[in-house]
């Protein structure tokens, strides 16, 4: 595989972390560099560490995981959107912290945005001679950049217009989820 292709696969994969890290962005009322490289640092490592397990296993699996993987992705951006919608509604974080986070569900995003790229490395599993660690390195290079920038311009978007984020935020998350029920059936 060459670097070019490896580069676009890294992009594609990156997207759903970008546009989760938007709604990140979009739920801090100021800018805190911890919580962007957390986010940034947190996806990279998943994008990275699920096609090495989707190497790791091959095709021996493949079949039932992606039975089933678009009903995971769907219910934990389900869970997690229609929570920050109800914490947005209760409205008790913002003015007891100054900023709004959803620290304790970024593993979960994590996760439900890397499932796909689980199914990658069982592509990867299939290409002879692949540098794999090569491979999931600029995986997670690049998904910790364009994390860090989806966190830092949904944040800038949240400032600009200036009203209840987290509603935003949550809403795309439980679009996203839907997104990935509905592709499973077209």
């Amino acid at each position: 595989m060459n670097f070019t292709s490896l580069v676009l696969i890294s992009i594609g994969l990156a997207m759903d972390a970008f546009a989760v890290s938007l709604t990140e962005g979009l739920a801090m009322k100021r800018l805190h560099i911890r919580h962007t490289l957390r986010v940034a640092v947190i996806f990279g490592l998943f994008q990275a560490v699920m096609p090495f397990i989707g190497w790791k296993v091959g095709g021996l699996f493949s079949e039932r995981i992606s039975q089933y993987d678009h009903w995971v992705t769907f219910a934990l951006l389900l869970f997690v959107g229609g929570k920050m919608i109800f914490d947005a509604w209760e409205d008790h974080r913002c003015e007891t912290t100054g900023r709004c986070e959803l620290s304790s569900n970024v593993l979960m995003l994590g996760f439900a945005t890397s499932i796909d790229a689980l199914a990658i490395g069982f592509s990867f599993s299939l290409v002879p001679n692949l540098n794999i660690l090569y491979s999931i390195g600029i995986i997670g290079v690049i998904t910790f950049f364009i994390s860090s920038a989806g966190v830092y311009l949904g944040h800038r978007v949240g400032h600009l217009i200036n009203y209840k984020t987290e509603y935003l935020g949550g809403t795309i998350l439980i679009l996203m989820g839907f997104k990935s029920l509905i592709e499973n059936f077209i």
